[in-house]
């Protein structure tokens, strides 16, 4: 057994423990205020240099070993989501219709078992390490806030890697991508506005309804007719809400959705083709309308150079190449708009637990416990076997 290996032994127990008691425990986006205080209070005892920040949520520690060497962001996130946990772990949450069903439990487990490990380690480290433990993932807010206080301290930050829960990988691997990880994505909603009228004679009335369903129609068209096929978009409407009686033709229906892609000019074409079809169609029907954008997110486009540097830098067999990216959304993305990123999944599906392999959000999914192991591992071996600079 390795010096590594023995360190992150004698801490893996109060791992596992200070993740069920974030699992019992969670806490909302930007409402993360006792996640915070653990982080801090168990990490006291560390070299690791702490910044007051803004709000009372999110936490940036520095543990600094050389001016000249680089200074590596490892980000957690640690909101939880509001679902109702329908698991039968000892540990289920505790405070009700909110649920750790994204693994952020997970991740900033590995984020503060690796700032304890390392911290034994220091002399080891050959790089400056910035743990960054972020509110308020899941409404695509918290990373520019941590963005922001990073500048306002004036903490540097050169590279920025993250683990994200992957139910579909088994334990004890992790998964990677060199380039296309997560697609951006924004969400949209649209209100259309007409005269109604009685559903006996359509024929007096501009039917938002059937103004609605068309457009829905249309916007299904645009991935496959509009849109370049060598950079997919996925148009998703999510909501519809119109009406209150079979007889009545409403004056007002609503509807919402994402636009989702790994090219930013493909969700710009799909907002502007569904704007400019909206506006042609009611104009010809003498309805009106409102489309509102919103919760932006660019697409995760990894840094191959750093994605390589950090696989060179651990057991070959532990890595797993991923054949696809995900169409999901994660706003590690903003940090990569400042700074050098990678992202990547740990695997969480255990072989004899079929809940281990439901997906993220599901309020019975379980995540191994086996993975905070395996990515503190691999971030250990990253932290101290680069090359200075």
């Amino acid at each position: 057994m390795t010096v590594k290996d023995e360190v992150i032994d004698t801490h893996l127990e109060h791992i596992i423990n200070f993740r069920r008691r974030l699992h019992r425990e969670p806490e909302l986006s930007f409402k993360e205020f006792q996640t915070t205080n653990l982080i801090e209070n168990g990490l006291e005892d560390t070299q690791i240099k702490f910044y007051d920040l803004s709000e009372k949520t999110g936490l940036i520690g520095v543990l600094e070993k050389d001016p000249s060497y680089d200074y590596i962001g490892v980000r957690g996130d640690m909101d939880a989501l509001p679902v109702t946990e329908m698991t039968n772990l000892d540990f289920k949450s505790e405070n009700e219709g909110v649920m750790h069903a994204c693994g952020h439990d997970i991740h900033t487990s590995i984020v503060y078992g690796f700032a304890k490990v390392i911290n034994d380690m220091y002399d080891d480290l050959k790089y400056n390490i910035v743990f960054i433990f972020q509110p308020a993932e899941e409404v695509l807010g918290g990373a520019k806030y941590i963005k922001e206080e990073l500048k306002r301290l004036e903490i540097p930050v050169d590279k920025i890697i993250m683990f994200h829960t992957w139910p579909t990988l088994e334990e004890g691997l992790i998964g990677y991508r060199e380039e296309d990880m997560m697609a951006g994505s924004t969400g949209f909603n649209l209100k259309l506005t007409a005269k109604g009228g009685h559903a006996a004679h359509p024929d007096t009335t501009a039917d938002p309804i059937y103004l609605a369903s068309n457009i829905i129609q249309f916007i299904q068209g645009i991935a496959s007719r509009f849109n370049d096929p060598a950079t997919p978009v996925v148009i998703t409407v999510g909501q519809i809400d119109a009406g209150e009686k079979n007889n009545v033709i409403p004056g007002e229906c609503s509807f919402g959705g994402t636009i989702r892609s790994f090219s930013e000019q493909s969700i710009k074409l799909a907002k502007n083709m569904i704007e400019e079809y909206t506006k042609d169609l009611t104009e010809m029907s003498d309805a009106g309308y409102d489309i509102e954008y919103s919760k932006y997110c660019p697409p995760v486009i990894n840094n191959q150079e750093l994605v390589e540097d950090f696989i060179n830098c651990g057991d070959p067999s532990v890595f797993h190449e991923l054949k696809e990216p995900s169409m999901g959304s994660e706003d590690f993305a903003f940090y990569m708009q400042d700074y050098v990123g990678a992202a990547f999944r740990v695997g969480t599906k255990m072989k004899d637990v079929k809940e281990s392999g439901y997906s993220l959000h599901s309020p019975e999914v379980v995540f191994s416990e086996k993975s905070m192991k395996t990515a503190i591992n691999a971030l250990v071996n990253f932290a101290t076997g680069a090359k200075k600079k």
